[in-house]
């Protein structure tokens, strides 16, 4: 696959990029497939659903009976004895570690476990795993991302944008449009941040966010493009994902 481009102007989430990565081809069976390979816990399942947002087509993705996954030390216990291929794994080690790192830097401790009713549920490991996964199984490796529309930032989400050095914007103070999982797999999976230059479009995915926005469609796009690389002009470069991946 040629490299694509991730339009962040209604913000970013796990399960948007998941969404979006259907849209462009991700077998959704394969992915639920892997996951439950993956993650060692019964009873949940994926509800993937085409939707539209403010009449903007696009996938939905939910964890059907999602529940807390115990501590961060079995998240990470998970991922290093998961049959994963080792690119897969590593960057979702890196973008697990990322969240680690930003809700201690955030909230000044460790309690060894994320909030039961936020990052520490089943979810947290279907986004980091799945968009890990979904991004290799479609052989994307040059990612081109624009601004982020982040909204009002959550303290762990400002520290990830700061390490990661994410260009960002808002046009509301009321909403969260940027959490803290999906800003940790855009900033471990974009190489560049800018605009849309011109190019030539062979495919587009779309994946829905959970809130309704008044009057905007709350959609996150990928567009697939031939290759243009010598049309990208001065684009802010993501020294962070390639150098960090890396030492990960």
């Amino acid at each position: 696959m040629n490299w694509i481009y991730i339009d962040c102007g209604s913000g970013v989430a796990g399960d948007m990029l998941l969404g979006a990565l259907i849209g462009l081809g991700l077998s959704p069976r394969e992915l639920e497939k892997m996951l439950h390979a993956v993650i060692p816990a019964k009873g949940w399942s994926l509800r993937v659903k085409a939707i539209e947002r403010r009449m903007w087509p696009a996938w939905s993705l939910k964890v059907r009976r999602d529940r807390p996954f115990t501590s961060t030390t079995r998240m990470l216990a998970v991922l290093e004895q998961a049959p994963l291929p080792e690119p897969v794994r590593k960057r979702s080690l890196a973008i697990l570690s990322d969240l680690l790192w930003a809700e201690r830097q955030a909230h000044g401790h460790d309690h060894g476990k994320f909030d039961p009713r936020g990052l520490g549920r089943l979810d947290t490991l279907v986004d980091v795993i799945g968009s890990s996964w979904g991004f290799w199984k479609l052989g994307i490796e040059n990612v081109v991302a624009s601004p982020l529309n982040t909204g009002r930032i959550a303290p762990a989400t400002a520290k990830l944008l700061a390490r990661s050095k994410i260009p960002i914007f808002s046009d509301s103070s009321r909403e969260e449009l940027a959490t803290p999982t999906g800003v940790a797999i855009l900033g471990r999976i974009a190489n560049r941040f800018g605009s849309l230059p011109k190019v030539r479009l062979a495919k587009a995915g779309f994946g829905a966010g959970t809130l309704e926005r008044n009057g905007k469609p709350n959609v996150l796009s990928i567009y697939q493009t031939f290759n243009a690389q010598k049309l990208l002009k001065y684009p802010f470069v993501n020294t962070y994902a390639n150098t960090s991946e890396r030492s990960a």
